[in-house]
């Protein structure tokens, strides 16, 4: 008897007294230890920022500087030419996500030859992690989502979704570590007119006043926008380069001093 009831206790599927399941309680756990993801929603465009977990100085990134798209494959990904998506949580199940997304993504272009509404494709990967919060001998994927995405009909839009499969959209919001004090200093700064400029900006300062880290480098962060080209008026999504990043915080007067200088006055 005592085998069964351990066994019972330990499947994915069972609710605790107040209807939730407590899988999803230790998913959302789990993402809430991870590094911080920020989102903002401009009238002209998107900011993405990610904190980075995994650093050190023997990580070869020579495919984030040279080869590729940009960004270091660990917080930021490129879903289609019109969605970013940033990621919290378990990296390895983010990658599954992100394969999903990317076939659900080319299966819609294939099929209407037009790229998915951002919408859908939330739905879409919200469908399949639901679907492993359903059955017995599954888990839920530990992982939370936003998705920064262009489509003619909505425009610009900004969401998040859990490991429940529930989405729900936001002018600005984050996840992972921090989230909390992310959000209220959200609130104070946001407004709905923001340009992309200054949601780069505020992105920035939200991210040095709750990440770990005591200095902004671009070995820690991970950055992305999402802007219409003037021209075309296709949606423009920029995963930003380590050198670009570093240019970026400088100009707001968030990057690394010259530690000569530091040694000099002090």
């Amino acid at each position: 008897m005592l085998i069964l009831v351990r066994s019972i206790q330990g499947r994915t599927t069972i609710f605790s007294p107040e209807g939730r399941l407590y899988q999803i309680e230790y998913a959302m756990e789990a993402i809430s230890h991870a590094g911080t993801v920020l989102g903002v929603l401009a009238k002209d465009g998107i900011v993405l920022a990610a904190e980075k977990k995994v650093t050190g100085k023997l990580l070869d990134l020579s495919g984030a500087k040279e080869g590729g798209y940009g960004g270091s494959g660990e917080k930021i990904f490129l879903l289609n030419s019109n969605v970013i998506g940033g990621v919290a949580g378990i990296t390895a199940d983010a990658n599954s996500l992100v394969n999903y997304a990317r076939t659900a993504a080319q299966k819609h272009l294939f099929l209407y030859n037009e790229d998915i509404p951002v919408e859908l494709l939330a739905q879409r990967l919200c469908d399949l992690k639901q679907g492993y919060t359903q059955y017995g001998g599954l888990r839920p994927f530990g992982v939370s989502l936003l998705y920064a995405g262009y489509d003619p009909h909505y425009e610009f839009q900004l969401y998040h979704s859990d490991p429940s499969g529930n989405y729900s959209g936001w002018k600005a919001t984050c996840i992972g570590a921090n989230n909390g004090t992310a959000q209220s200093l959200l609130k104070q700064e946001y407004k709905d007119d923001i340009s992309i400029d200054d949601a780069i900006g505020l992105v920035l300062r939200v991210m040095s006043k709750t990440m770990d880290s005591t200095t902004l480098g671009s070995e820690k962060l991970e950055f992305a926008t999402l802007t219409l080209d003037p021209t075309t008026k296709q949606p423009k999504a920029k995963v930003y380069r380590p050198a670009e990043v570093d240019a970026l915080l400088q100009k707001q007067g968030l990057g690394k001093k010259d530690e000569d200088t530091e040694m000099k006055t002090s």
